[in-house]
């Protein structure tokens, strides 16, 4: 909000007026003598003098002349106020939170009828900032004088390199958010899948590997901040997921995966391995951020996945399976970065080309049916925000009258950087 100082000035005019004398006769009639002229005005000066009386005209003749008053002194000229001095800038804190910039100090009014003092300039607000500052000291005013009006340092002002301000907080925006692969469409199955298919439909879409089954395509999450700028977005993933083998890009990590504890499940672009039935979690992040390697395969947006394991073939319970293919789920727990632009979009996609995903169902492999007694639950302390109090695990969904324990991720964003 602007605010506008009104400065009034006031005149002030003294006048005095002289009055003439008539000077007395002789002992013989003599001519009167002629009225002594007036003195004139003193001109009004602030202390100027009155003109003093004329003297009376000697006896016979005519009265000389009265002496004129002597002229006023004029008020001396006000000297103009000094320039108010400008509201220091707000310092950005480390998440946004910059301080308000300091009151400017108004201008101090001129003596004398002077000219106001000129307006302080505002200080700029700090990236981030909290609360405006207040507003500028009024000048004093002089005697006579116009006040100098200093004007008010401005609030902070910006968002910040923070969660909310650049990606935004569950469920509209990424940090907290829960990401899961919920049960759809009305094919009743049994064993350790469940129905990942439309809402409304039994029938799998087949063809080829890109549009057959079904993908589920989450709300667009919108990238706030400066548009055009690039910003690092650095997340904490967990969650129990069906993994997948993926290729032509680069893991977030090396190592094999585990039966039991967290796994990384990164992977930056690239594509799905050997077009396989087991589902993807796709992060489509667009528009494309310039130099960012593997991200060639798609034209319209750089693809990260969040539920990879190695390409590396082990047995297991007497069956050989790749790591990265199993008819298991596994705990997923990791940190790991990837580019936005400010302005660009962010959207979660799921892609199962047989319309059915695997339940937690334990670390047991080539179960016939569900134990739904051993279905993985992990801890989530730490996470920011928390889930909720009902935020009950393992996971599960009912769909036509029958409960699913689901896939899920809970991706919770600890900080957004910028070069």
């Amino acid at each position: 909000m602007k605010k506008y100082l009104l400065a009034c000035s006031g005149a002030f005019v003294l006048t005095v007026a002289a009055c003439a004398q008539e000077g007395p006769g002789s002992s013989t009639p003599g001519t009167a003598g002629t009225t002594g002229s007036a003195g004139t005005t003193g001109a009004a000066g602030t202390t100027g003098n009155a003109g003093t009386t004329g003297n009376a005209g000697t006896t016979g003749n005519a009265g000389t002349t009265g002496n004129a008053g002597t002229t006023g002194n004029a008020g001396t000229t006000g000297n103009a106020g000094t320039t108010g001095n400008a509201g220091t800038t707000g310092g950005g804190g480390s998440t946004g939170g910059g301080s308000a910039g300091t009151t400017g100090n108004g201008g101090r009014g001129g003596t004398g009828g002077g000219a106001a003092g000129t307006t302080g300039t505002a200080g700029r607000g700090g990236t981030g900032g909290a609360a405006a500052g207040t507003t500028g000291t009024s000048g004093r005013g002089g005697t006579g004088g116009t006040a100098g009006g200093g004007a008010g340092g401005t609030g902070g002002g910006g968002c910040g390199l923070t969660a909310d301000c650049i990606v935004g907080t569950a469920p509209s925006g990424l940090d907290g958010y829960y990401w899961e692969v919920t049960a759809s469409g009305n094919t009743a199955l049994s064993g350790t899948n469940y129905p990942f298919n439309m809402p409304s439909t039994s029938a799998c879409p087949g063809g080829a590997w890109d549009t057959a089954g079904y993908i589920s395509t989450k709300p667009v999450i919108n990238v706030k901040g400066t548009t055009g700028t690039k910003y690092t977005v650095n997340i904490n993933v967990r969650g129990v997921a069906g993994t997948r083998c993926y290729e032509m890009g680069t893991p977030g990590s090396t190592a094999a995966g585990v039966d039991s504890g967290p796994n990384n499940g990164w992977y930056s672009g690239g594509k799905q391995y050997n077009d396989s039935i087991w589902n993807t979690m796709e992060v489509r992040v667009a528009p494309k951020v310039a130099g960012q390697p593997q991200q060639t395969l798609n034209s319209g947006y750089d693809i990260y996945f969040a539920n990879s394991f190695q390409n590396s073939n082990s047995s297991a319970a007497g069956t050989a399976q790749w790591w990265c293919q199993r008819e298991a789920t596994y705990e997923i727990g990791y940190n790991a970065s990837f580019p936005v632009m400010g302005g660009g979009t962010i959207t979660l996609a799921v892609h199962d080309s047989n319309c059915r995903a695997l339940q937690n169902c334990g670390p047991t492999l080539s179960q016939q049916n569900c134990n739904t007694t051993a279905a993985r639950t992990i801890s989530m302390s730490g996470v920011s925000p928390a889930p909720a109090a009902n935020f009950a695990q393992p996971r599960t969904v009912s769909l036509n009258g029958t409960t699913y324990y689901v896939q899920w991720l809970w991706i919770d964003v600890t900080s957004v950087t910028s070069p």
